[in-house]
């Protein structure tokens, strides 16, 4: 990227604070940050690394726009392998305007989201696994998305994926050299290969699973309360959150769209959604928000059915079961503070893990929170400590992987030309390659670094 433009943005978040940095990246970002700058002292030479004080000053009339700390950096010991110089000014609005401004005058131009980031992946510097880590980490939200996001940055998953990929140009290698010189003495067992494949595959297969895992560490589950009209799944909502979200009232049908919020689980986000009472009503607007339940129900992580431990079961209970039965789920009843009328025996799905509760006296809502998570995650985290997919874009590079993996294993039992499985094997090469981004096309990097801030 010699021949690029020198970009520059405001790196700190807008509005007013202690600190407004505004980075500079590009061949020129030293000469432009000498022109506008000026040490306290005259004829100090600016050197790498290290930090001046000094002010932001106006070169075509002298005006001091703001006292500010520069510090210049040389490639290829900066974040784009680039020149870069940083000015940390005061976080006013007018104050960074100003030095912007000044910048733009010396022949930067303001940088295109993550764009910065951007110039450090074609440079070399980060793959694009990593450069999607820079942005999990900014919106990391738990300590568990953090440490993921940071095991991504230090090259936990690349190194697996390189690990990968060699195995793959070990076996295309052996392939190729048999449908080159066919009639050589090459000391390749086809057995052999196989092995190397179904074991590729299988870790591929491990790596795979984990996604589900890593999606609600990073982006949280989804658990949905349900039940008929009046059973307390606004109170049980207000419990789980320790908070008033919901209006809770001995009427029946008084929620009657969705409300939800998010609590952290063992650092995983859950988003518990309140939803109206499933039940027959001749009210338009309560036939619309029964109608979302169900709607809600089929994109939803776990279901908690909620029964009324007060009352007998219903044949509105009955109706909510149907509707729920195909979905994951375990019953939840309530009001355990009162005489128990419910008949248990009556209740389908003796096999789902069912639970007493009180949301008036808090009996048993910790025991939940323990189960929806334990429901979530299955038996505890089946990867704790290992290597986690959370990004649906690898998932997806690994499974178009593996299923050319698997093509390649099925033409080679099959004795199939070799042209054949070697082309699946570079198939499978380019998809784990496009992860990394060695073979990703312009769309991708597009959609990618344009999630991205400006400044980062």
């Amino acid at each position: 990227m010699a021949d690029a433009d020198t970009i520059c943005a405001i790196s700190s978040p807008p509005g007013e604070g202690g600190i407004g940095i505004i980075r500079i990246t590009g061949d020129q970002a030293h000469r432009i940050a000498r022109a506008i700058f000026q040490t306290r002292k005259h004829g100090v030479l600016l050197e790498d690394h290290k930090l001046y004080l000094g002010h932001i000053v106006n070169p075509e009339d002298g005006h001091e726009i703001d006292e500010v700390l520069l510090t210049l950096m040389s490639p290829p010991h900066t974040y784009t392998r680039e020149k870069i110089a940083e000015i940390y000014a005061h976080g006013g609005y007018a104050a960074q305007k100003s030095v912007l401004s000044l910048i733009f005058k010396q022949g930067a131009r303001l940088a295109d989201p993550g764009e910065f980031t951007k110039r450090a992946f074609l440079n070399g510097r980060i793959d694009l696994v990593q450069a999607e880590s820079v942005l999990d980490i900014i919106h990391s939200e738990t300590e568990e998305e953090l440490h993921y996001a940071v095991q991504d940055l230090q090259g936990g998953l690349s190194r697996k994926l390189e690990g990968f990929r060699d195995a793959l140009r070990e076996a295309l290698g052996t392939v190729e050299a048999l449908i080159d010189f066919p009639e050589e003495e090459i000391e390749a067992d086809q057995s052999h290969l196989a092995v190397i494949l179904r074991k590729t595959g299988r870790a591929l297969d491990r790596l795979i699973d984990s996604y589900y895992e890593g999606r609600g560490i990073r982006q949280g589950f989804e658990v949905l309360i349900t039940g008929k009209t009046n059973v307390g799944k606004s109170s049980l909502l207000n419990c789980l959150l320790m908070k008033e979200r919901a209006i809770v009232t001995p009427l029946p049908g008084t929620t009657r769209d969705l409300i939800e919020d998010t609590i952290y689980l063992k650092g995983v986000k859950v988003r518990i959604v309140d939803s109206a009472g499933i039940r027959e009503s001749e009210s338009l607007v309560e036939q619309a928000g029964i109608q979302r339940v169900r709607e809600r129900i089929a994109q939803s992580d776990l279901i908690i059915w909620l029964l009324d431990g007060s009352r007998p079961y219903s044949a509105e209970d009955e109706e909510v079961w149907k509707t729920i039965d195909n979905r994951p789920h375990f019953i939840v009843i309530n009001k355990a503070d009162l005489p128990c009328q419910i008949d248990k025996d009556a209740v389908p799905g003796k096999r789902t893990e069912r639970l007493d509760i009180s949301t008036t006296t808090d009996i048993g809502i910790e025991t939940l929170k323990d189960r929806i998570y334990a429901q979530l995650m299955g038996s505890g985290k089946k990867h704790h400590g290992a290597l986690l997919v959370t990004n649906v874009r690898h998932k997806d590079g690994l499974s178009k992987g593996n299923d050319a993996i698997k093509r390649a294993i099925d033409l080679l039992e099959g004795n199939e030309h070799l042209e054949l499985i070697a082309f699946e094997l570079r198939e499978a090469l380019h998809y784990l390659g496009e992860i990394t981004g060695e073979t990703c096309t312009e769309d991708i990097l597009d959609n990618i670094f344009h999630r991205f801030c400006i400044g980062k």
